[in-house]
């Protein structure tokens, strides 16, 4: 995963990690991952941005959502509504 697509984390030996510290998601903590092509993304991000009271937080969030706005604006065509899709145990 490129920094540019998630800043806050990366992949390693197949483990989801915090890129500044180096410390992997445990495997027993759920993550959820919004993609930009949601349709509902933006609104979910929005209204999480909303309750965030700690002023860098806010910054970097309000940053990654002008990032779905801007590619919902270039790649309308790509947005979609969300779905679960396949899932898999394990």
């Amino acid at each position: 995963m490129i920094l540019s697509q998630e800043p806050k984390y990366g992949i390693r030996d197949g483990r989801i990690v915090n890129r500044h510290s180096g410390t992997p998601i445990p495997d027993d903590e759920p993550v959820f991952i919004f993609r930009a092509k949601d349709r509902l993304a933006v609104r979910t991000l929005t209204a999480y941005f909303s309750a965030i009271e700690d002023p860098e937080h806010a910054r970097a969030v309000a940053s990654r959502l002008e990032d779905f706005k801007r590619f919902a604006r270039e790649y309308p065509e790509r947005m979609k509504d969300p779905d679960t899709g396949s899932t898999r145990s394990g």
